[in-house]
């Protein structure tokens, strides 16, 4: 009798113990939220100076104080928030600046999107003001359907509600203009 009390103490025991063992909760613990967000980018680099090179000869100088790396999602991009300042070197070493309050570039599509005061000042100063300019990097064109401001280094000036052109700027298609040309009789 004795031992059958003892053997159902000890079931009673061990039921509570397994009981206890399973309802209690382990505390999980949680990384920051930028980790876990889906939305972060895999990397941030800060005051950046990148230069790329063609077959050793410098092509290009790219500055941004932020860049923000998404190459983690199916549709890779990096982004620009805080603008960039992008020198592109000719083959004669002519340097032309582009510079805007922010970008985003798509790795897939090689189109880089330009936002918040765009300038363009080519080598041969061609001066040129957009709210907005896609470079699609692949077909060497630049173009955008917001309105813009050239001014040419002859003293032309052009205002239009948008253009494509090539990235040279020796191919320009404009749509709607207005502006003041200066012609030799």
């Amino acid at each position: 009798m004795q031992d059958k009390k003892k053997y159902i103490l000890m079931n009673i025991v061990i039921a509570f113990a397994v009981t206890m063992f399973f309802s209690c909760q382990s505390k999980k613990i949680t990384s920051p939220d930028y980790l876990e967000s889906e939305e972060a980018p895999i990397a941030e680099a800060f005051e950046v100076n990148l230069k790329y090179t063609d077959s050793g000869r410098l092509t290009a100088i790219l500055k941004a104080s932020r860049i923000l790396d998404y190459s983690n999602r199916s549709f890779a991009y990096h982004e620009f928030p805080e603008g960039i300042i992008l020198d592109i070197i000719d083959e004669d070493g002519k340097v032309s600046v582009v510079t805007s309050d922010y970008a985003i570039s798509y790795q897939e599509t090689g189109i880089i999107d330009m936002r918040g005061n765009v300038d363009i000042l080519t080598a041969d100063s061609t001066h040129l003001q957009a709210k907005q300019l896609y470079w699609n990097q692949n077909l060497s064109w630049v173009f955008t359907d917001q309105s813009y401001k050239s001014y040419l280094p002859d003293g032309t000036i052009n205002e239009a509600d948008g253009f494509d052109a090539n990235q040279d700027f020796t191919i320009l298609n404009s749509r709607i203009n207005d502006g003041v040309m200066f012609i030799e009789e």
